[in-house]
């Protein structure tokens, strides 16, 4: 009877994101340099992804540093932005919609877009496990014919004040650390040496005394 229950719960059981995908666009997305961009990404059916980890990153560009770390243009991870793996170039030029995460909009902002920008970009949700890419082309040459919804008018999910102060205090943090060790790592013989020379000294003014009392 158990065994017969444990069958039937497993037919009748599917997976949340069954079904689901990852819509991009079929088309490259064309800006100028300096505009404003929208990369569009989306899951559908309607599907909230609020909380829910979303990586945005560049195929193109081959992971750096000497752990071949993969790193992104834009993470969002337990209901915020994970600035530390996003590449720095990035990190105060990249947005998503909080509206729009709500209907399974993942769709990314890019302000200030620049030549080094172009190329293929890559949306994945691993919770689902689906991906979608798209193409940026920046044409200096390229002017925009249509209307499209500006940054201003979208809720952001980026960096607040409190994370950006919070970020420059742990860089002080670290830089006073390390200008604090140098210190310690090249006074550190010098007052040494200084200790052992002043105890000679009072060894020697000691013995000096002692061969004083003696004559008298």
């Amino acid at each position: 009877m158990f065994s017969l229950w444990i069958f039937t719960f497993c037919l009748s059981w599917t997976p949340v994101h069954g079904g689901l995908h990852l819509i991009g666009s079929s088309q490259p997305i064309v800006a100028a340099p300096g505009d404003d961009v929208i990369l569009p990404c989306r899951v559908e059916p309607e599907w909230d992804a609020v909380g829910k980890t979303v990586e945005w990153s560049r195929p193109d560009l081959r992971p750096t540093g000497p752990q071949k770390r993969v790193e992104y243009v834009f993470v969002y991870r337990f209901r915020k932005t994970d600035r530390d793996m996003m590449m720095d170039t990035y990190i105060q030029r990249t947005s998503l919609s909080q509206d729009g995460l709500r209907r399974g909009d993942v769709s990314l902002t890019i302000r200030n877009v620049s030549l080094q920008d172009q190329g293929r970009f890559r949306c994945f949700i691993p919770r689902l496990g689906i991906e979608a890419e798209l193409l940026l082309v920046v044409d200096p040459n390229f002017v925009s014919t249509t209307t499209t919804e500006t940054v201003s008018h979208r809720n952001l999910i980026t960096l607040t004040p409190q994370e950006e102060t919070s970020r420059n205090g742990w860089v002080r943090f670290h830089l006073c650390l390390i200008v604090f060790s140098f210190f310690i790592i090249c006074l550190g013989p010098v007052s040494l040496c200084v200790i052992r020379k002043w105890q000679q000294i009072q060894k020697v003014s000691q013995i000096s005394s002692e061969n004083y009392l003696f004559s008298q």
